[in-house]
């Protein structure tokens, strides 16, 4: 009875910090969206140039909202832990340029549609990454 008490309580945990994951997510895609839409659509930047600016913003602003509310910190050293949160950031990067690449020039998708499907995908990498191997679950 203890043990499924204390299951029970363990996957209410993991799912809050899914739903705060996901909150965070959703504020750092907005502002990347955002600033993405308003670089390629306003200021007239190609895609490609645009979206590295809007994705290291959302990226800054994710380590910072991911470190104080989502995950527990302690796993590794600041340090450590800021050397890995950027390095899985990067590869999240190149992945999301990638993707939006592939949706713009080899599916045909409008830009913004890509950058949406871009993030969403990405989202998913970034979840196992941080959690698994960045902060302490």
């Amino acid at each position: 009875m203890i043990t499924q008490l204390s299951t029970a309580s363990a996957k209410q945990k993991e799912l809050w910090q899914l739903g705060k994951f996901i909150l965070v997510g959703a504020l750092c895609a907005g502002v990347d969206l955002l600033l993405f839409v308003l670089l390629s659509d306003y200021f007239r930047v190609d895609y490609l140039v645009a979206n590295p600016f809007s994705t290291f913003l959302a990226i800054l602003l994710n380590y910072f909202l991911s470190k104080k509310w989502v995950f527990k910190s302690g796993k590794y050293s600041s340090r450590v832990e800021l050397v890995a949160f950027v390095l899985f950031s990067v590869a999240g990067f190149f992945l999301n340029q990638c993707l939006l690449w592939l949706f713009v020039e080899q599916v045909l998708l409008d830009p913004t549609y890509s950058k949406v499907l871009a993030i969403i995908l990405v989202a998913v990498f970034n979840f196992i990454t941080k959690k698994l191997f960045v902060f302490k679950g």
